[in-house]
């Protein structure tokens, strides 16, 4: 079955498969094998992981994505998803910002009449049940947030967690998932996390020890 690995960073990738060659990832924005797995770095953001998944499987048709990284979690989640360097599935994702303001509140799609929403769901996890073994099911499941536009505010946070039903948010979350629905390919989020999305303080971040913890977790892959 072949499976591709990916993540938005060739930060991330280079901390979190620290066995991986650095020629390597300087190539990952077009993807290489490892090990009899394909690794892929998408870039920042909704458009770029989502070209780049299409690019990537149109060349090289995959059987199953497994997009790992950092995610920012909202005061409101579970205690136990507000722990830092807790890892995380995401198991449905909805675009958090798009819309439009008005005065002191955000409207959604659905708000304006244009729409309603989609939330981009993880189908078919069974398939990756020989990656990990039964390391996934000591795991919280969430619903996320994919946004443009990180939360850098208290208000901004509680608005969106509330809104959406959401315990975390991401940038490239809804691409991978979206891309997964379109083109019948099962896609699994595991996220750690590295902050609470709330008003910006870097200082309280955890980048590190969050891919410390996916660092672990993906250690049996390779």
């Amino acid at each position: 079955m072949k499976t591709l690995i990916c993540t938005a960073s060739s930060f991330e990738l280079q901390e979190i498969f620290p066995s991986i060659g650095l020629s390597e990832i300087e190539n990952a924005s077009v993807g290489f094998a490892w090990e009899g797995l394909f690794f892929l770095k998408t870039g920042i953001g909704v458009l770029n992981t989502y070209a780049s998944l299409v690019r990537f499987h149109l060349n090289t048709p995959v059987d199953r994505v497994l997009q790992v990284g950092i995610a920012g979690a909202y005061t409101g989640a579970r205690e136990e998803v507000k722990k830092l360097r807790t890892s995380v599935i995401i198991e449905k994702e909805v675009m958090a910002d798009l819309g439009a303001e008005e005065l002191d509140s955000f409207l959604s799609i659905e708000d304006l009449g244009l729409g309603g929403l989609e939330y981009y769901e993880s189908k078919c996890l069974s398939v990756f049940e020989d990656l990990f073994e039964d390391s996934l099911k000591a795991l919280p499941v969430v619903s996320g947030a994919t946004v443009n536009m990180a939360s850098g505010s208290e208000r901004t946070g509680i608005l969106r967690a509330a809104k959406y039903g959401v315990e975390v948010e991401s940038m490239e979350g809804a691409a991978a998932l979206k891309f997964g629905e379109d083109f019948g390919v099962p896609v699994l989020q595991v996220r750690s996390i590295s902050n609470i999305a709330t008003t910006r303080n870097r200082e309280s971040w955890d980048v590190t020890g969050a891919l410390q913890s996916l660092r672990k977790l993906c250690g049996v892959l390779l």
